[in-house]
């Protein structure tokens, strides 16, 4: 039996956020835009796109082989309505802190509140989404070089890491292998979960007979060379109302034609 699989491995070297002055002062300047009811500056959509945007390059590089320009450029406006999304989430959670029970809040209070929730949405949740970007990104660059060796190798099969960290739901789809043009491949390329540690490789081996059954995440039922996505479905958007998701999108655009 043969595979394939390391052709498009890369060590991402996988960085902790910058945690520099200037995004301190960012976020010291755009929540307290919030405080005196002044329309959050898009800088910080800005920080979140040039971020992600960072992520996608890493793992599917321009001078990649199997780098297809379109794709690329397809990927990148998905991560700008991401990072619109993401913004206009972060601040309507801000707003909701400016009053308590009828009445205006004091600064040093919303500060405070505002702050706990910068850590939740730009230090941990950015993080793993810098994190899945690279990732998911890399699969794409992957699931081209699939395609291109297809005729040698006509299959694909997934592999979970099985150690104590492993979900069940990732654990039950281990040596799965299906033919490359398989449905399945549509919905469950890697990752299929935040901070997700599956891999898919190619090979010859016979395709399984039976597929677990297995219902992929809210959100991660995606191949982002396929959907030409990186997020799939963006649970910020749920968040808000028609109005602020269609100043989101126009502001998705914005960013993309500066």
């Amino acid at each position: 039996m043969h595979y394939r699989s390391n052709c498009c491995d890369s060590d991402h070297n996988i960085i902790e956020l910058k945690k520099d002055g200037l995004f301190s002062r960012l976020i010291e300047s755009y929540i307290r835009e919030i405080f005196n009811n002044i329309p959050g500056s898009k800088d910080l959509i800005k920080y979140y796109f040039d971020l992600l945007n960072e992520g996608l390059n890493v793992g599917y590089s321009p001078t990649s082989l199997f780098y297809d320009a379109d794709l690329a450029s397809a990927l990148k406006n998905d991560i700008a309505l991401f990072s619109a999304f993401k913004e206009s989430s972060f601040r309507k959670q801000l707003e909701s802190f400016l009053t308590e029970n009828g009445e205006v809040v004091p600064w040093s209070k919303f500060k405070k509140k505002a702050l706990e929730l910068n850590v939740e949405y730009n230090e941990r949740y950015l993080k793993t989404e810098y994190h899945h970007t690279v990732a998911t990104a890399n699969n794409v660059e992957k699931w081209k070089s699939f395609v291109a060796d297809a005729d040698l190798y006509p299959n694909l099969k997934y592999n979970a890491i099985n150690d104590s960290r492993t979900r069940e739901k990732h654990r039950i789809l281990d040596g799965l292998i299906l033919p490359i043009n398989h449905p399945f491949w549509k919905d469950h390329m890697t990752p299929i979960d935040w901070g997700c540690r599956c891999d898919v490789e190619q090979t010859d081996e016979d395709p399984s007979d039976v597929i677990p059954e297995f219902e992929a995440k809210a959100g991660f039922k995606n191949n982002a060379a396929i959907s030409q996505k990186i997020f799939g479905e963006i649970a910020y958007k749920d968040t808000l109302s028609k109005k602020e998701i269609k100043d989101a999108e126009k502001a998705a655009i914005d960013l993309l034609e500066e």
